[in-house]
């Protein structure tokens, strides 16, 4: 017992010294530990944010692309859709002028042996070459002018979606 008395009679001012120490770096290291963890905490979720940003941008980045995609897709869907009519278009004209035109030869033909004289073959001839390049001269009229059609109209949804990519691309750079 005498030992206890002796140890705390021997607390003097260098114990009280090394437990006050003792107690500040105890209250540093608690403070640097919270500080440490608060700051650790902060960057998890700085980071976490940032990294919700980028991928939201990504997300959205690949949402555009793919709407220019689809939009792009469907103008030369449509585009193609409108040569394929008038591909057809101009094959039916062209088939029914040829059809015409076989069909006015036959006539010929048949006018050719019934006529009575050489005067009046060679007055058929004439009719027939005059009719048929009239003929000929409108049909290929048309026939272009039908393609002029298709093309301008073939081109519109492209040049759409070319005008619509540059105002985009204009808003973007502004």
């Amino acid at each position: 017992m005498t030992t206890k008395k002796t140890t705390a009679r021997s607390a003097t001012p260098v114990d009280a010294a090394v437990a006050a120490g003792k107690e500040t770096m105890e209250k540093m290291t608690k403070l640097t530990q919270e500080t440490g963890q608060k700051n650790f905490d902060q960057a998890v979720a700085v980071a976490k944010e940032n990294m919700e940003k980028a991928s939201a941008a990504a997300f959205k980045g690949y949402d555009q692309f793919a709407s220019y995609s689809q939009a792009n897709y469907d103008a030369f869907t449509k585009s193609f859709g409108i040569v394929t009519k008038g591909f057809e278009d101009v094959s039916k004209a062209w088939f029914a002028y040829t059809q015409t035109s076989v069909d006015a030869g036959v006539d010929f033909s048949k006018k050719v042996m019934g006529a009575k004289s050489v005067n009046e073959i060679v007055d058929l001839q004439n009719d027939f070459a005059k009719s048929s390049f009239d003929s000929f001269v409108a049909e290929s009229t048309k026939l272009s002018e039908m393609s002029v059609k298709t093309a301008n109209e073939a081109i519109e949804p492209i040049k759409a979606r070319v005008d619509e990519t540059v105002v985009s691309i204009s808003k973007v750079a502004a």
